[in-house]
């Protein structure tokens, strides 16, 4: 396996554990919590999505200019 190939299978597994998290901690946040627990939730959930997709662009990016 060359490096470029590594990098994305990486990525890749970056991508999913963080919109596993990301979803895990939605439907916690969905969960009757005080206000600031909720908006922690929210902020974990969009920090997490936004990993995952920019994650995921750097794998397919990786691998299209390889």
């Amino acid at each position: 396996m060359d490096t470029a190939t590594q990098w994305a299978l990486f990525l890749g597994i970056l991508t999913l554990a963080s919109w596993l998290v990301g979803g895990l901690a939605a439907v916690i946040g969905n969960v009757e919590l005080d206000p600031h627990r909720q908006k922690a939730a929210e902020y974990l959930t969009f920090g997490l999505s936004a990993t995952g997709f920019i994650s995921a662009i750097a794998m397919v990016l990786i691998l299209v200019i390889r």
